[in-house]
């Protein structure tokens, strides 16, 4: 009877891993990226900047934009970007590495944040959780697994992608044309 107490005392633990340390989380301990960034403008002139922001990224604004409140100087949406997964001996394999994105703009600065990650590939979905949980992203001698280390790399380059060019176009003042 103890035994049986002791193993469905440990379920939750196996069930509920934990992302590896260098990710940054949630207070809910779900990978997330967010950071708030003093600029000059108005809130007006940061949505509108937010607004080109999504343009200029996706390829579709208006089929990425869930929510757009220029009241509050706030725009969500879902969109993916391409990541090669490689496992050694075999040809890199296409992944959508889908997220949401969230600006909030106010008086002299914005946040964004990019959560609700998740990768696709052949109608699979995998959320982070399962890809880098510790229990499978690290061998029993301590060392990450190649194939794991490399999509987390190359997930982490394209998201410093994606809020380098947040940064680089929330920083551009919209030019007035004077035609």
């Amino acid at each position: 009877m103890k035994r049986l107490f002791v193993i469905i005392s440990l379920i939750p633990c196996i069930s509920f891993g934990q992302l590896i340390d260098e990710l940054p989380k949630d207070e809910n301990g779900n990978l997330s990226y967010t950071e708030v960034i003093q600029q000059e403008g108005t809130m007006a002139e940061l949505y509108l900047r937010a607004k080109k922001c999504f343009v200029d990224i996706f390829k579709s604004a208006n089929d990425v934009i869930q929510l757009d409140d220029k009241d509050t100087g706030t725009i969500v949406g879902k969109g993916f970007s391409i990541i090669y997964h490689r496992i050694p001996l075999n040809p890199p394999v296409e992944l959508q590495l889908w997220y949401t994105l969230k600006i909030q703009c106010k008086d002299g600065r914005f946040k964004y944040e990019i959560n609700n990650i998740y990768f696709q590939y052949a109608g699979r979905t995998s959320p982070p959780s399962e890809v880098f949980d510790k229990s499978v992203y690290y061998k029993k001698n301590g060392e990450p697994r190649p194939a794991y280390e490399n999509r987390k790399n190359e997930m982490t380059k394209k998201i410093n992608e994606l809020i380098d060019s947040i940064k680089s176009k929330m920083n551009t003042q919209t030019k007035k044309d004077d035609w």
